[in-house]
């Protein structure tokens, strides 16, 4: 059961599955865990004491490990008064955060960062000292970003004290994650055993020793690496998948056609599209994340990755088309992934992403030249595709139309 005599240093917002393969195995003090948006699993976790085990699988075996840093799990705002207490709390020294790509945004009261700003403030009011504010989600610069939306939220409400009091007292160090967590199908959860998390240099360090959690200057190299080299290929390979009925990304990714696709868009596009290594050898990167998505065990399914698309993938392909274009350098297979994307907003009739009611009639526009402008310059998109590769993204399009994605890739990679 909840143990609130415990004193509470960590505070994660967004009580997922991966939160508690991740951040929770990492960390080895205590952490109170709020579900933002149904209260059943902050219940269920409750109910068992919020003990659970993390079962780590490949093809060479399996091993478990029961987690028991999450102290207490609790449901915003049904639980507001406990939230409240903890994050005015001196004992907190972190706030960290799994709340999707969607959610960096400011939409109202009930947004995240409308209800991070809120928390600051009980702090602020409890005149606690500053704490750090990690974000664990795939959004460049994502704590710094994350700054930027909280104080917006704070200036928009004309409270300069506060706003001037987060500024100078609470700090939001960049951090990278990285472990496959698929979709929970029981009370155990199922993940890889690679985990990794990288966070700037920050006071909240010494937490840390003896964790495997690493603390470097820079967190780009590792960022971009990861949303492009990682995430970008998901999102390719979970498109792909779900057009062409392949239910798992651990099946696409080895199948004899798009297996050499995904490889060459690795090697020969997204390494080249990142700038600044940082010593990361990244053709290396590349091969490790292309056999960690073909672990045949862990069954995660193309329809779980594809969902809200337009979140995702303006940061995991078109930062690096748009970079490599810059360079003057082509992004064949980036322009592909971006046709297949569109191909599916047109013909798939389960697409769970917020801005489907947008996308799907403007992607199923006849003329492909048209559907690819219309769709890639919908104004919600933040981050704009170069229009110069329309075009060629358009003809992409018009192949997999006449034929199919496969014989797209197929010719793709007979071109190289």
């Amino acid at each position: 059961m909840t143990n609130m005599s415990e004193p509470i240093q960590f505070l994660h917002l967004g009580l997922g599955a991966f939160h508690r393969a991740h951040q929770a195995v990492f960390i080895k003090q205590n952490i109170a865990s709020i579900s933002m948006r149904k209260s059943d699993v902050a219940d269920s976790l409750t109910a068992q004491g919020n003990k659970y085990e993390v079962i780590a699988r490949d093809a060479s075996g399996e091993t478990t490990t029961l987690v028991e840093s999450i102290k207490e799990s609790l449901f915003y705002p049904r639980d507001i008064a406990r939230i409240n207490e903890i994050a005015a709390s001196p004992d907190l020294q972190a706030i960290t955060l799994t709340v999707t790509e969607k959610a960096y945004k400011n939409d109202g009261p009930d947004g995240v960062p409308a209800r991070l700003a809120h928390l600051l403030s009980e702090r602020f009011k409890a005149n606690a000292p500053g704490i750090a504010v990690v974000s664990c989600d795939n959004v460049p610069s994502n704590s710094k970003f994350l700054r930027e939306l909280v104080l917006e939220v704070i200036a928009a409400d004309g409270d300069s004290k506060l706003q001037e009091w987060v500024a100078s007292n609470i700090r939001f160090p960049n951090s990278m994650i990285d472990r496959i967590v698929p979709a929970m199908t029981s009370a155990a959860i199922t993940t890889e055993p690679f985990n990794q998390w990288v966070i700037e240099h920050d006071a909240i360090a010494p937490l840390f020793v003896g964790s495997g959690v690493e603390f470097v200057p820079d967190v780009k190299p590792y960022e971009l690496a990861k949303i492009r080299l990682f995430n970008g290929v998901h999102s390719t390979l979970a498109y792909i998948g779900e057009v062409e009925g392949i239910e798992f990304v651990a099946n696409a990714i080895v199948h004899p056609t798009i297996a050499p696709f995904i490889q060459a868009l690795q090697e020969r596009e997204m390494v080249p599209s990142i700038v600044e290594t940082g010593g990361i050898d990244l053709v290396s990167y590349g091969a490790t994340i292309r056999k960690r998505i073909s672990n045949p065990t862990l069954r995660h399914r193309a329809h779980q990755i594809a969902m809200d698309g337009s979140q995702k993938m303006q940061q995991r392909i078109f930062d690096g088309a748009n970079e490599l274009a810059s360079q003057g350098k082509s992004p064949s297979l980036h322009q592909a992934a971006i046709a297949i994307w569109i191909h599916f907003l047109a013909t798939n009739s389960e697409i769970d992403d917020p801005l489907a009611h947008k996308l799907t009639p403007l992607a199923q526009i006849s003329v492909p030249l048209e559907a690819v402008t219309q769709t890639l310059t919908l104004p919600e998109f933040t981050r704009k595709l170069d229009s110069g590769l329309f075009p060629a993204i358009a003809e992409d399009l018009e192949i997999i139309r006449s034929t199919s994605i496969l014989e797209l890739i197929s010719n793709k990679i007979a071109t190289l």
